[in-house]
């Protein structure tokens, strides 16, 4: 059954808490807040004191924003501003919350355990998207779906149980099918039709074949171990739950490219694993609109820019208590000197074990964490030299913690500016293309911080 829309010619960006009606303006507006506090985000944070980044701060935001200034963080993040405030932290702040996506903070109901040695937050999400998924499948008569990046199954095996319907999940890893397949032939309900399962098969990689020609390959085979006889071949919906990197738009360009897909529901995540290279420019997956890449889409620092998009949201970070978060500052502070030492010193850090430091060692002071981190990076020579060298600069540059405070609270804030850039930029280029895009909070974010799914569908225009 085709689905049928009428494509604007320009829109309202209804997921924004600012006003857009054209993409280009929001666009501008973006690149420009990025473009001129580049310095947030530019660097790694373990390079924030070897470069400097500190000095760019407004003295007089300092106290604002400090860490145990809770109310003034809380409004900030909600877009609100004390008529007290520097002219240019109000401007920041505002800019900041008109550019990001429109969260919705209403409480969902708690979910039970429905799986042993399941998490809250991996229940949370198979519960609320697998219905997404139902209602989305059923308003468009879609029975089959597939699902790209399965893992362990779970949100399959409810799709089949609760929503009847058929599922393909595709995985690389062997193990992860292996353990799905034997969890979806597990407590089944007696009530389920044998009909709709949950199938999983390895997606394996092969050097000849395009991920295109290998999907539609897996495909035809399922539906003749279906047994479907349909011609043409029945409508199908693509799923993708935390789409990892560059996955999105490849499965993004693969809705596009094989007809059987009518519908794709698409959760991303991990953009710090996205690629990006100078050279050949048209082989990155960001910029993908015609409208931002015409905006010049090379701010300085932009795998950092990822690495950002990819942190927690402010909801989720404002839950920690201000305890934690001193603590998180201070082990940022002391690593970045130890960094700074090591710059000056021309010594490579590598470190000796996962973690060179505990995190609950930095509440002992920067002595502790510096005799743990000579022996965790494994740094040559005099241990006592290395120490004192490294205790001088502490003490030289002690008076900056106060500033790198305001850091962290700054990057909370663009957080979700360079999250909403990434998410806004894939739906402009679908809707380029003539495929009707949009984005909706399914999770919230308090509880999977990754709370946007795309939905996207096949338009016909009338003419």
């Amino acid at each position: 059954m085709a689905i049928l829309h009428i494509l604007k010619v320009s829109f309202v960006m209804e997921f924004l808490n600012g006003q857009y009606e054209r993409d280009d303006v929001y666009f501008r507006e973006t690149m420009q807040l990025l473009s001129e506090f580049n310095w947030i985000y530019k660097c790694r944070n373990t390079d924030i004191l070897a470069d400097g980044i500190l000095h760019f701060i407004p003295a007089d935001w300092i106290p604002i924003l400090q860490l145990n200034c809770f109310e003034n963080i809380q409004m900030a993040i909600k877009g609100e501003i004390n008529p007290s405030w520097p002219l240019d932290l109000t401007k920041f702040v505002i800019s900041c919350w008109r550019l990001s996506l429109r969260i919705n903070l209403a409480q969902k109901e708690e979910t039970l355990s429905k799986w042993k040695k399941v998490n809250p937050k991996k229940i949370h999400e198979v519960v609320n998207f697998s219905q997404l998924i139902g209602k989305k499948c059923a308003e468009k008569e879609i029975k089959h779906v597939v699902d790209i990046g399965a893992g362990l199954g779970y949100l399959d095996k409810e799709l089949s149980d609760r929503c009847d319907l058929h599922v393909l999940g595709l995985e690389r890893d062997a193990y992860r099918v292996l353990a799905a397949s034997q969890r979806a032939t597990a407590d089944t309900p007696e009530n389920v039709p044998t009909r709709c399962r949950a199938i999983f098969k390895e997606l394996a990689v092969k050097s000849e074949d395009t991920l295109e020609d290998q999907i539609e390959s897996v495909v035809a085979n399922w539906f003749g171990e279906l047994k479907v006889e349909h011609e043409p071949s029945p409508p199908l919906c693509m799923i993708g739950l935390h789409s990892c990197g560059d996955l999105s738009p490849i499965m993004m360009k693969l809705f596009m490219n094989i007809r059987h897909f009518h519908s794709l529901l698409l959760v991303s995540c991990c953009y710090h694993r996205m690629d990006w290279k100078k050279e050949p420019v048209d082989d990155n997956l960001f910029p993908l609109s015609n409208i931002l890449k015409s905006k010049h889409c090379e701010p300085e620092g932009i795998q950092n820019l990822f690495r950002l998009a990819a942190q927690e949201t402010p909801n989720h970070w404002m839950q920690q208590n201000t305890l934690n978060c001193k603590r998180q500052a201070q082990h940022t502070f002391y690593r970045s000197l130890v960094q700074l030492y090591a710059n000056r010193e021309g010594i490579q850090l590598l470190k000796q074990q996962r973690k060179p430091v505990k995190m609950q060692n930095t509440s002992a002071g920067f002595e502790e964490y510096v005799d743990q981190a000579i022996h965790g990076f494994g740094l040559p020579g005099q241990v006592a030299d290395h120490r004192q060298k490294l205790l001088n600069i502490y003490h030289s540059n002690a008076h900056l913690l106060a500033a790198l405070e305001t850091l962290i609270v700054l990057q909370v804030l663009l957080q979700p500016v360079a999250e909403a850039l990434i998410l806004v930029d894939r739906v402009v280029y679908l809707r380029e293309n003539g495929i009707d895009a949009s984005l909706q909070q399914i999770f919230d974010d308090r509880i999977s911080p990754r709370c946007f799914v795309r939905e996207i569908k096949i338009i016909i225009n009338f003419s």
